[in-house]
């Protein structure tokens, strides 16, 4: 590795853009098809330490990487954009909807991480970006919004999610199975339901009117997920509501989720 950095150091310093991306290739694995986790922290921190303070150079370089093919280069990129972001939005929106409907898994993840981290510290400008990007055709991109408000709620306080969950919204009733396997057990159970519970319960609540099965799907699978095992009670009651549901995926999903409350409630009295 010492080796690696050395060559990736002297890449940059003669700007040499194809041979950075050359050694980053060098490194990629067979399982994922990208350099390791720890290669590409490395080459951030190099990329950054060269650009610092130089506004133009970091937009050459994330803007670069991120039109490669190079999965890992897109990888990197994502991070990048959300440094060059502030003084350059546009180009921003641009290239990380490009990442966030790229072929490559892992490429759409970092993309949901930079948007995240986007939503998080620049909330007034990036969420009419996401607002748009929840009516987008493309699934991955809708399910990049999903993680997008899954990873900024951890940073967001109350104030926000009214408006988080304005962007959900539409997503209940999506039929996309990548889109609704994040958003129910995951992002609603698993994050804005413990960090938000009255917000989040009360939301739920006035869905379950709703006739929609990926609505109701989303909602008992809401209760799937290991934070929901705190609210038993309220979470019963909303199951309740779809006992005389005939549609097997939502009989399905309360029977999992009911089955999760009880697990919960046994751990609990042990």
């Amino acid at each position: 590795m010492r080796e690696w950095k050395k060559s990736f150091e002297n890449a940059l310093n003669f700007n040499g853009k194809e041979e950075v991306v050359d050694l980053l290739e060098e490194q990629k694995t067979l399982h994922a098809g990208t350099a390791p986790a720890k290669v590409k922290r490395l080459a951030i921190k190099l990329i950054e330490q060269k650009c610092m303070g130089n506004e133009i150079m970091m937009n050459e370089w994330a803007y670069f990487l991120a039109k490669h093919q190079s999965p890992t280069a897109k990888e990197i990129a994502a991070h990048l954009l959300v440094n060059v972001y502030e003084n350059d939005k546009e180009p921003c929106h641009f290239y990380l909807y490009y990442l966030a409907d790229d072929h490559h898994w892992e490429v759409r993840e970092w993309a949901a991480g930079a948007c995240g981290s986007l939503l998080a510290a620049h909330y007034a400008s990036f969420y009419p970006v996401l607002n748009e990007w929840i009516q987008d055709n493309s699934e991955n991109v809708r399910r990049v919004v999903v993680l997008a408000v899954m990873y900024a709620s951890k940073s967001l306080t109350s104030r926000y999610v009214r408006e988080l969950l304005h962007l959900f919204e539409p997503l209940m009733c999506d039929n996309s199975a990548y889109v609704k396997k994040n958003l129910g057990p995951f992002a609603i159970g698993d994050a804005l339901l413990s960090r938000f519970p009255d917000e989040v319960l009360a939301w739920l609540e006035h869905l379950s009117e709703s006739e929609n099965e990926h609505v109701r799907w989303n909602i008992a699978m809401v209760f799937t997920s290991a934070a929901s095992r705190k609210f038993k009670q309220p979470g019963f009651r909303l199951l309740s509501s779809f006992a005389n549901d005939e549609r097997k995926p939502i009989q399905r999903a309360v029977k999992k989720a009911k089955e999760n409350l009880e697990n919960g409630q046994q751990v609990a009295s042990k």
